[in-house]
């Protein structure tokens, strides 16, 4: 163990009081409008109808427990439980989409939390609604995973809990985000880092957590994973990883589609080894953007093995962008934290690298509506217990419905 833990971060100003409700307010605001129809015209995504909301027809309440692709689901899995407990079916989707929505929100409003011992933190709330994605991890409890895996990186940054409320709730947000996802076993490390150097009880305990999480999660998804493939191609592997996560985000769809592969891979190198070097320079800030750097580093290392980029025959940007809008967003909060850098050059391209992040993907910051499916029509079958096959999104998804003893007054 080190000499002496590391003193406490520093606490960064930040908005406050009516101000901060102001910002998470007009934050709500911007996500709804960036995919209004996740609200306005709520329907069922993929595993939300053919996983979640089956087998809890199926199995009850005993479904909370049920893995899915190797791991708990926990999120998702309640929110399908009440569902089926208090609402008709019409109404299943709306309450779907709107926890997660609320989940975004809360996330966003974490962000903002003095506690977080980061500078800008209204920009970095509004980078993750912000800049270039697909959308599809938006507005959809299945997808839900991805945003709260945020709170598990956040939590190896805050500074400790000062009240009972606080400590409580930081370790029901670690133990909620660790079985809604994987996540909570590759950021492991970056738990033990923090009690590591801060050697306190509050970061002892969430260690604790989030490797029990942890090991419940990899106890179901060591067994189910499979063989690694065949070899790939490491090229194109840095080619794809620098064309989601530099090109794309600061030069627009434009020049990831357009620019030669070589140039890419060369952009990938020069840039990342003078980024990194930059990172890791001596500075008051120094701590925290390790832990950014690791974060973003775990989770794309665990993308990369799940998707494996080097094996992909071409890369059309929309294919598996979930997996890298943590990655790309944690290296945006890294460029957000320069802002104020010293010399000013470089604070400045901080400001112009942030301004393309934002502005680049504006014109088409609200994404196009989904076809509608018509829900509330197929909800009959729900209501009566019988088999039917459902579409749901997205399109050509069906939800196979097997089926179920009548709902009394639905």
């Amino acid at each position: 163990l080190p000499a002496d833990p590391l003193p406490a971060p520093i606490a960064e100003p930040g908005p406050a009081g009516r101000n901060l409700l102001l910002i998470v307010l007009g934050l709500a605001a911007l996500l709804a409008l960036r995919k209004p129809d996740a609200l306005l015209n709520p329907q069922l995504w993929a595993e939300d109808g053919s996983v979640f909301l089956v087998e809890q027809e199926q199995r009850g309440a005993a479904a909370i427990l049920q893995p899915y692709m190797g791991y708990l689901h926990l999120l998702p899995r309640l929110t399908a439980w009440s569902a089926a407990q208090w609402l008709d079916p019409a109404w299943w989707p709306a309450w779907y989409n709107g926890i997660a929505f609320l989940v975004w929100c809360g996330v966003l409003a974490r962000t903002l939390s003095p506690r977080l011992p980061l500078p800008h933190r209204p920009w970095l709330a509004l980078a993750v609604i912000a800049g270039p994605q697909t959308g599809e991890i938006l507005g959809t409890i299945t997808n839900a995973q991805w945003i709260t895996a945020l709170l598990l990186v956040q939590q190896t940054l805050l500074r400790r809990p000062e009240t009972t409320a606080q400590r409580a709730g930081d370790l029901l947000l670690v133990a909620g985000a660790g079985l809604t996802g994987p996540f909570a076993a590759a950021l492991l490390p970056l738990f033990a880092w923090k009690w590591w150097r801060e050697r306190d009880g509050d970061a002892l305990a969430a260690l604790l957590v989030a490797g029990a999480t942890a090991a419940w999660q990899l106890a179901h998804l060591l067994p189910a994973a499979g063989a690694t493939g065949a070899p790939g191609d490491p090229l194109q592997a840095l080619v794809i990883l620098t064309r989601r996560l530099l090109i794309w985000p600061f030069l627009g769809a434009g020049a990831a589609h357009g620019l030669p592969d070589a140039i890419i891979a060369g952009a990938g190198l020069a840039i990342g080894t003078a980024f990194l070097a930059w990172v890791l320079r001596p500075h008051p800030r120094r701590e925290i953007r390790l832990r950014l750097l690791g974060a973003a580093g775990l989770l794309l290392a665990a993308g990369v093995l799940r998707t494996r980029p080097d094996t992909w025959p071409q890369d059309d940007l929309i294919f598996a962008d979930r997996y890298f809008f943590l990655p790309r967003l944690l290296l945006v909060w890294l460029v957000i934290l320069e802002l104020d850098a010293v010399p000013r050059l470089a604070a400045w391209g901080a400001r112009l690298a942030l301004a393309a992040f934002v502005l680049l993907p504006a014109p088409r910051f609200i994404l196009p509506a989904a076809p509608d499916f018509r829900w509330r029509e197929h909800c009959a079958p729900i209501r009566a217990g019988t088999p039917a096959r459902i579409p749901i999104l997205p399109e050509d998804w069906i939800l196979d419905y097997p089926g179920w003893p009548p709902r009394d007054g639905r």
